[in-house]
C-alpha cells in the first residue's frame, strides 16, 4: 500500500475514532445531568467553537478553510495536506518585496503568527491532528440534533408477530456493500423516512442480520466514497436491479406455462 493511500486510511480512521469518543462523551454528560435542556444548549454551544474555529487565529482559519473547501469536493487528503503545506509551509522567512521608507529598501521577514503557520504546516503530525480534530466536531455538530433522542418504541403484538430467523449473506469481507444499500435506503426516505441518526441505524439493522460490521466500518465506508470515480456505482445496486429483473422474468414465464 502507498504512501498516499496510507494517509487516506489514517485521516477517516482517526476522524471516526475521535467521533466516537466526543459521542460517547457527549452521551455520559447528557445523561448524568439534571437539567437536560441547559446541558444540551452547552454542548451545542461548545460544538460550534470546535467545529467553527471560532478561538483560532486568522491563519489557522485559512488553514482550515481550504482544507473544508478540498473536502468537500472529495479531494484526495495526501494532495490537500500537500497543498497546504506548498502554500504556508514551504516559504521563505524573508519576505520577496522590500518596505521603502525615507528612501531606504527595508528588509521585511515572516511575521511571528506567519512563522507559527509555517512551523504547522510543515509539521504533518500536527497539521494532521489539526484538520482531524475539526473535521470530527464538524460531523458532531451534523449529529448533534438527534444525538439525544429517545428510540421509538413499538409495542409487539405476539399473537401476530411471526420471529423469523434473518441473516446477512453477503461476502464476508465486503460487508461495505451492505453499509452502501442501508445508507442510499435511509438517504431515499425508505427507512425513517431518511431522518435519525444513520450510523446508528445502520449499526441497529447490522444486529438484526447478524453482520459484526467492525471498529472502523465508518471510515472504511467514507474511504471508499472519496477514492471512488464520480461515475463509480457501487455493485451491490446493479446486483440487486439483475436479480429481481430475473425474479420476476421467472415469475412471467412461469404464469404463461400455466
Amino acid at each position: 500500500m502507498n504512501a498516499k493511500k496510507d494517509l487516506d486510511k489514517i485521516f477517516y480512521e482517526l476522524v471516526n475514532r475521535y467521533v466516537i469518543v466526543i459521542e460517547r462523551n457527549y452521551h455520559w454528560r447528557y445523561k448524568r445531568a439534571n437539567d437536560k435542556e441547559f446541558i444540551k444548549n452547552e454542548l451545542k454551544q461548545g460544538t460550534e467553537l470546535m467545529a467553527e474555529s471560532t478561538f483560532f487565529g486568522e491563519g489557522q482559519k485559512e488553514i482550515l478553510r481550504i482544507f473544508l473547501d478540498y473536502y468537500k469536493r472529495g479531494e484526495d487528503i495526501n494532495e490537500t495536506i500537500r497543498h497546504l503545506r506548498d502554500m504556508f509551509g514551504n516559504i521563505d522567512d524573508e519576505k520577496p518585496y522590500r518596505l521603502i521608507e525615507n528612501g531606504e529598501a527595508i528588509t521585511l521577514y515572516l511575521s511571528e503568527e506567519e512563522k507559527a503557520l509555517k512551523k504547522l504546516a510543515l509539521d504533518e503530525r500536527k497539521l494532521m491532528k489539526l484538520v482531524i480534530t475539526n473535521t470530527a466536531y464538524r460531523e458532531i455538530q451534523k449529529r448533534l440534533p438527534t444525538m439525544f433522542d429517545e428510540p421509538t418504541s413499538v409495542k409487539d403484538d405476539k399473537e401476530t408477530t411471526v420471529k423469523y430467523p434473518v441473516k446477512w449473506t453477503g461476502k464476508k469481507d465486503n460487508k461495505n456493500e451492505f453499509v452502501q444499500l442501508i445508507y442510499a435506503l435511509h438517504k431515499v426516505g425508505f427507512i425513517n423516512e431518511g431522518k435519525g441518526e444513520i450510523t446508528k441505524i445502520t449499526e441497529a439493522l447490522a444486529e438484526t442480520f447478524d453482520i459484526s460490521l467492525g471498529k472502523g466500518w465508518q471510515g472504511n465506508h467514507s474511504s471508499s466514497i472519496h477514492k471512488a470515480n464520480r461515475n463509480y456505482q457501487p455493485p451491490i445496486f446493479h446486483k440487486i436491479q439483475e436479480a429481481y429483473k430475473q425474479y420476476t422474468d421467472q415469475l412471467i414465464e412461469e404464469k404463461k406455462k400455466k
